[in-house]
């Protein structure tokens, strides 16, 4: 009996379950990585990634969840924001077109813009910035 419950353990660990990961919402290269400093409440943070793609490319939803904002930020121009059913805030900004609405419930994978220049861009190439 023992002999047989040291090989069910030792086979739960070595059986791993795979990650559990968001979906990417564009193709393309990682223009600037998320930065959190010494002070999180110092200048120079960039609390995200960007990520370059083509103009008019489609934006997909990192994960599932509802639409909790889809507007225009003063700043980071036109966003999707989705509030998964874990709590956390995933957030798109400087989308050239939104294409949901608050309240609508997104799988991962959806479509939800597209890449566009809005807002005050950081870079001279089209991207989205994803922060959660």
């Amino acid at each position: 009996m023992r002999r047989a419950l040291i090989v069910v353990c030792a086979a739960a660990l070595t059986i791993v379950p795979p990650a559990a990961a968001w979906t990417w919402p564009v193709k393309g290269p990682v223009l600037q990585k998320f930065v959190l400093g010494d002070d999180p409440y110092a200048a120079g943070q960039h609390r995200g990634i960007d990520i370059g793609a083509p103009a008019g490319a489609t934006v997909f939803a990192p994960v599932s969840g509802t639409v909790s904002f889809a507007g225009t930020v003063p700043v980071s121009g036109r966003s999707v924001t989705i509030q998964t059913a874990d709590g956390y805030s995933v957030t798109l900004t400087h989308l050239g077109l939104t294409s949901v609405g608050r309240g609508a419930k997104v799988a991962e994978g959806d479509t939800v813009g597209t890449i566009g220049p809005s807002g005050e861009v950081e870079h001279d190439v089209p991207y989205v910035h994803l922060g959660v």
